[in-house]
């Protein structure tokens, strides 16, 4: 369905909004998922819309559900402001009640350990599904920047890579000895089917189905598959707050984190300085004899 006209002439409107690649990729895979993927055509019914909100509702935090209504919202208004659709917008209605204050869901330390277990036992999970947890836990980057990397966008000498995030702006991350092997097994991978199914692009995530760059859907859904298997709601962002949330609670500096993750402020990273806090009360509560 990403394919669409109407996806393409929504995609081609971001564009000439001059907004970074990474933001339109994310629109285009939410609208993609939680709309296209559901209906048949685009004038939806009041059933189609209520069924819509009440799975985004069974699924994801308010405040991930308040940005997906929200961008599917724009979406429709830009089809009626274009003249490409002449319905009605039902997700102007929508009303989705957020928290006052953010909160993020972060997995413990251990939670991430007896996942690393599980992919030791290697019965339970795909070796794509383990590559991309590590990665996305290994080095913070958000989905869409995942997504756009380049081959050459990797130091596999001094294991570093160049990400462009947010506005485009550019920076460094770098990655363990531990990606570093399990990169190099799906580096190899990579060359074998690319030169099966004659594929010739510097896209590093690739599908190993067709050869083609791997869609942010796909990794979104292979991350949801390792948090099923734990009984676990996990997302890929969510592997970017724990990133994170360890990076500090082992001792590192928070403007150093705030390179790391790409923040142009750093109140923006110091949100973390208060999940930290939230995950100390939870233990306490959690084993504390006198809860």
């Amino acid at each position: 369905m990403e394919d669409s006209p109407l996806l393409m002439k929504y995609r081609d409107y971001l564009f000439s909004r001059q907004l970074s690649v990474g933001t339109i990729d994310n629109n285009i895979s939410i609208i993609e998922r939680e709309l296209f993927a559901k209906i048949v055509k685009i004038e939806i019914t009041k059933f189609e819309y209520r069924k819509i909100l009440s799975d985004m509702r069974n699924r994801l935090s308010k405040n991930t559900m308040y940005t997906y209504v929200n961008i599917i919202k724009r979406f429709y208004n830009f089809l009626i402001d274009f003249k490409l659709f002449n319905g009605e917008n039902l997700f102007l209605s929508a009303f989705v009640k957020v928290s006052a204050s953010k909160s993020m869901d972060v997995l413990y330390e251990k939670e991430v350990l007896d996942i690393y277990k599980i992919f030791e036992v290697g019965n339970k999970t795909t070796g794509y599904q383990e590559f991309l947890f590590d990665f996305l836990y290994s080095t913070g980057v958000r989905l869409a920047e995942i997504i756009n990397l380049n081959i050459y966008d990797f130091d596999f000498e001094n294991r570093v890579i160049t990400v462009i995030g947010k506005g485009n702006k550019e920076r460094i991350v770098i990655y363990n000895e531990l990606l570093e092997n399990t990169m190099l097994s799906y580096l190899k991978a990579r060359q074998a089917v690319m030169k099966f199914h004659r594929k010739s692009h510097s896209y590093f995530l690739i599908d190993f189905n067709t050869g083609d760059r791997l869609k942010s859907a796909k990794v979104y859904n292979e991350i949801v598959r390792v948090g099923n298997i734990v009984h676990r709601r996990i997302h890929p962002h969510m592997l970017r707050h724990s990133f994170a949330t360890h990076l500090l609670e082992n001792g590192c500096d928070l403007r150093y984190i705030q390179e790391l993750l790409g923040h142009s402020s750093v109140s923006t990273t110091q949100i973390y300085t208060k999940v930290q806090l939230k995950q100390k009360q939870n233990t306490i509560l959690k084993f504390h004899p006198r809860k």
